[in-house]
């Protein structure tokens, strides 16, 4: 997912100008980590809020 919305936002804000490819590689490099850190915060909340709804009779 990170990957394709890197390429989508240097698409959009550059378009495929010389040097489209290293703003790539490093717009997906803050991404990445930023993506995993949101997910193991998030995805544990998500699920006993999930579970805690499914639940209620």
């Amino acid at each position: 997912m990170t990957l394709i919305m890197a390429f989508v936002g240097v698409l959009r804000n550059y378009g495929f100008e010389e040097g489209w490819f290293d703003k790539f590689v490093n717009a997906w490099a803050v991404m990445m980590p930023v993506a995993y850190v949101a997910a193991f915060i998030i995805i544990p909340k998500a699920r006993k809020l999930a579970e805690k709804v499914a639940s209620k009779p």
